[in-house]
């Protein structure tokens, strides 16, 4: 079943999560959803009643993928340009966060589209919907690529298969909004005047020269002052943390100072300045603490590790006597953790080193 999005699901996410769910925490706003489909698909944008938006919480993606792809499923009435009753009808984001383009990704977005299908005939059923008013609503299945590399299009189910002509026609079809950020026209982006336009240009600008993504920086904050005079400050407390997030973890750590302090200069009220130095403070402890997390637990791998290779090597001494130098050197080389259990385990049966398998 779906939640409805409320004004007050206004808190901030946490930003070590910025890499993979950051433009998916953008959409948990209504207004980001309001403005991204004005650049994505204006000719559709006005029609939905933004009002009645739902969210799905759930995801569509298998297992498999979810490192590299996230879904935001929404549910929101259509109103037709020929004036007939409305149609409620489901966006379907796929956010495609990593570097490399995917020619598989239109076989699995025809699986998760049919998964929404199966789960909404699913839904009506347990509701007890009368058979005669069941109905599958339509999708709009919107791609949205965030990484670096260049990719042309989607492409479609033909292209993976190879069939004569003759045969195509019986493949199924859908169509979709290919949207890769990187690549968008900076006049596309910003045709809507929605703030969000500018926020989305940092992705063209991902590897310029830090002069000029601080002014880009100090743009997309500057028309984002708009949201918070006009009382969306859920809306600009999303979009600040997206900018800081961007700036802590897509460009080099030499040049964050100076981005940051390109935002918060952008920033016309003291209390939301204050606001942006926080998020930035916050996002330094954040990474530090990553670090210092990491750094921990590597220590504590390489310490399991060291004191199983010593006992392996202990044992083998033990029960064969003088290792020859080259085994000694692979044995000394092992950091991984299953393979010295076995290794100890087999010392038990094995009647030679030769048996051992080092």
């Amino acid at each position: 079943s779906c939640r409805r999005m409320e004004p007050s699901d206004a808190s901030l996410p946490p930003l070590h999560d910025f890499p993979d769910r950051g433009v998916y925490r953008l959409l948990e706003s209504r207004g980001n959803v309001r403005g991204l489909l004005g650049i994505v698909a204006p000719d559709l944008a006005d029609r939905f009643d933004y009002d009645r938006l739902v969210v799905l919480p759930r995801t569509f993606v298998d297992e498999a993928h979810r490192k590299r792809e996230a879904d935001y499923v929404v549910h929101l009435p259509y109103r037709p340009r020929d004036g007939s009753a409305e149609h409620e009808v489901w966006v379907y984001f796929l956010l495609e966060h990593q570097s490399d383009p995917d020619r598989w990704l239109p076989f699995r977005f025809l699986l998760s589209i049919v998964r929404l299908w199966e789960a909404e005939r699913r839904d009506q059923e347990e509701r007890r919907v009368p058979e005669a008013d069941r109905c599958l609503s339509p999708i709009l299945p919107i791609v949205l690529y965030t990484g670096r590399r260049r990719w042309e299009g989607l492409g479609s189910l033909l292209d993976l298969t190879r069939v004569p002509e003759e045969l195509a026609g019986f493949l199924p079809r859908y169509d979709s909004v290919f949207f890769a950020a990187a690549q968008v026209p900076q006049e596309a982006l910003t045709a809507s005047g929605d703030p969000l336009g500018w926020l989305l240009r940092l992705f063209r600008l991902d590897e310029a020269p830090a002069a000029e993504f601080a002014k880009a920086v100090e743009e997309a904050m500057e028309r984002m002052e708009a949201l918070a005079t006009r009382g969306e400050t859920e809306r600009w407390l999303r979009m600040a943390w997206f900018v800081v997030g961007y700036i802590r973890h897509r460009r080099p750590s030499e040049e964050a100072d100076e981005l940051l302090s390109a935002a918060r200069r952008a920033v016309g009220e003291p209390a939301r300045r204050r606001e942006v130095v926080t998020m930035a403070k916050t996002s330094a402890d954040v990474l530090w603490e990553e670090g210092r997390a990491e750094g921990k637990a590597e220590g504590k791998a390489e310490g399991e590790s060291k004191g199983k290779r010593e006992t392996l090597l202990r044992q083998l001494r033990r029960k064969f006597g003088a290792l020859p130098p080259e085994v000694e050197q692979r044995i000394q080389a092992l950091t991984d953790i299953p393979r010295l259990d076995d290794l100890l385990d087999r010392i038990l049966t094995a009647g030679s080193i030769e048996e051992m398998g080092v």
